[in-house]
């Protein structure tokens, strides 16, 4: 008996000291794991690229539109007296400004931090949605819509080519250019279209001048879109 119960105490004993070496060597590699350490050095090199960048403007995304811009007889009526050169041809009827305008979609990469992102098998994912800002711009001069005789359109182009007509039909367009950014950002096939760009726009971002391969995974559902233009 004697026997038997040493041979019981010597298992247990020896089950008590493989249970201890086997959590000693979980504690060990949880703390001073070789592949954890790359893993951190991953994330703090992603989240300083991004700090560094701030902006990043989506290459190939931007689009570029002409909008028109309508006036009604009612508005004519209130614009300052030197535009009457040209507003008295449109009594009546509106007046139509064609406005070039180009869309551009900016990602906010400064607020990323390491809890926003994961990287697994050098594939980078996002837990939280990138903000992208819409914003369009006008791009050229604005030309207004004419449907008179030649004389007519040659006061209007005499009238619209001067530098202080275009900045104020400029600052009556601006519902223009923000109903495009509008747009834009409600149009799914746009989205798509910007979270493609922009994976590879990160993807080349983040492997500039460096020995590190990392993939970028993006989809539409991981963006949100804001229009940062004034109404």
């Amino acid at each position: 008996m004697k026997t038997i119960g040493k041979s019981v105490a010597n298992k247990i004993a020896l089950l008590i000291v493989l249970v201890g070496l086997l959590g000693l060597g979980w504690w060990y590699l949880k703390n001073h794991n070789p592949f954890n350490g790359s893993a951190k050095t991953q994330y703090s090199f992603v989240v300083k690229k991004f700090s560094k960048e701030n902006m990043l403007l989506v290459a190939g995304a931007d689009v570029e539109t002409t909008q028109n811009q309508e006036f009604t007889n009612n508005e004519l009526a209130k614009w300052p007296e030197w535009t009457k050169v040209v507003t008295k041809f449109f009594v009546g009827r509106s007046l139509t400004a064609k406005i070039p305008i180009k869309t551009e979609f900016k990602i906010e990469l400064s607020s990323i931090t390491r809890k926003d992102i994961e990287i697994k098998n050098n594939v980078l994912t996002f837990k939280e949605p990138l903000l992208v800002k819409v914003d369009s711009q006008q791009t050229g001069d604005i030309k207004i819509d004419q449907s008179t005789n030649g004389l007519v359109d040659k006061v209007v182009d005499g009238w619209t080519s001067g530098k202080e007509a275009q900045k104020f039909l400029s600052e009556k367009s601006t519902e223009a250019v923000y109903a495009t950014s509008d747009y834009v950002l409600n149009n799914e096939n746009r989205k798509e279209k910007v979270a493609k760009y922009a994976s590879q726009d990160l993807e080349d971002l983040l492997n500039l001048n460096s020995d590190r391969h990392l993939k970028v995974n993006i989809s539409k559902n991981d963006l949100k879109f804001v229009n940062i233009d004034k109404k």
